[in-house]
């Protein structure tokens, strides 16, 4: 039960953290890894997801290889790379393929709306400058979206 909650702050965190300041804090990544660690280490037999240790090996690695490609061609962020390498740590590699099939359709109507008029629909009173926008680039809060998923995927799991 603790795992689960400590693992629910963690991408509550990390999503708000990722969609207020447009990036995810190493900090943020270094306490998901040691707390994982701290639970592996204190009860090895307790793993919430009932996963082995070598599904949890393959989606930490298999994730940091595939988004360091992303990172490499400046489609993502260094944030987005380490958190998403934790983050399958965490699922192992087999909730990782749903999670990250729902966060991509997540991040492609963020880009849709943001690049649509529709946004003045959704709030015209809003002010869309939100430091989201940096020479010319827009950010994806991908963290954000990872994190949703993996809430969603996990419940429809379960």
């Amino acid at each position: 039960m603790l795992i689960g909650l400590t693992f629910l702050l963690w991408l509550c965190m990390a999503g708000a953290g990722d969609i207020v300041y447009r990036k995810c804090f190493n900090w943020l990544v270094i306490s998901g890894f040691i707390s994982l660690i701290i639970f592996m280490i204190v009860n090895p037999d307790l793993n919430f997801l009932e996963l082995s240790k070598q599904k949890m090996l393959i989606g930490g690695v298999g994730t940091f290889i595939v988004f360091l490609i992303f990172y490499i061609f400046g489609m993502m962020g260094a944030g987005d790379v380490k958190f998403g390498a934790v983050l399958g740590l965490w699922v192992g590699w087999e909730l990782l393929l749903p999670i990250w099939a729902l966060s991509c359709v997540f991040a492609v109507l963020h880009g849709m709306l943001v690049r649509s008029d529709l946004k003045y629909f959704f709030a015209p009173a809003m002010r869309w400058w939100d430091g989201s926008q940096e020479k010319g680039k827009r950010f994806i809060p991908y963290v954000t979206y990872l994190s949703m998923a993996t809430v969603i995927v996990l419940m429809l799991n379960k």
